[in-house]
């Protein structure tokens, strides 16, 4: 085995650790700060505080830990895609065609379920649409287009997302020997 081969191993099992502990952690509500920067602070303060009540994060009450949940849907997606990437070099490294080939398939269909689960953590996170009738200055396609930006999301999830994007493909292109 070369050194890229392990170089890839570590990184991939790397990888799959700490997607692993950040979904944990983000359904149990910790390390929220990662996924939404100040605003997890912000209702973590709240919650300690009392105000359980009060509009808080990007979609109402206890927003912020909802989409902690939703992210660490999307990781464990991510968790799946890696496992696969490994099993699929394993099988390469023993010489087992159908092994390899079954591994294949199933980091193609781990990658659309990943990228699945990322295009439903940014739909959920929409905020609300305005109702047809409320507002006679915006057209239909103001509305959709409003509605499609992302600058109601923390910096701090665009950000997440990226980095957990970039992972994946260095582990991919470790695995690609270039």
């Amino acid at each position: 085995m070369d050194g890229t081969t392990l170089a890839a191993f570590a990184a991939a099992a790397a990888a799959l650790v700490a997607f692993a502990l950040a979904a944990f952690m983000f359904w149990r509500g910790k390390w929220l700060f990662l996924v939404a920067g100040g605003a997890a602070a912000a209702e973590e303060a709240e919650s300690a505080a009392g105000c359980g009540g009060s509009e808080a994060g990007p979609s109402g009450a206890g927003g912020i830990r909802k989409m902690g949940r939703r992210m660490a849907v999307v990781l464990l997606a991510a968790c799946v895609l890696v496992a696969t990437l490994l099993a699929f070099e394993g099988a390469k490294l023993a010489g087992n065609a159908l092994l390899a080939s079954a591994a294949t398939l199933v980091n193609n269909v781990a990658f659309v379920a990943l990228l699945v689960a990322m295009v439903w953590f940014f739909i959920v996170q929409r905020p609300d649409r305005p109702k047809e009738g409320a507002s006679s200055e915006d057209s239909p396609m103001a509305s959709r287009a409003h509605a499609a930006r992302l600058d109601h999301l923390p910096l701090a999830t665009i950000l997440f997302t990226l980095v957990v994007i970039a992972v994946i493909a260095l582990v991919g292109i470790l695995f690609a020997g270039l």
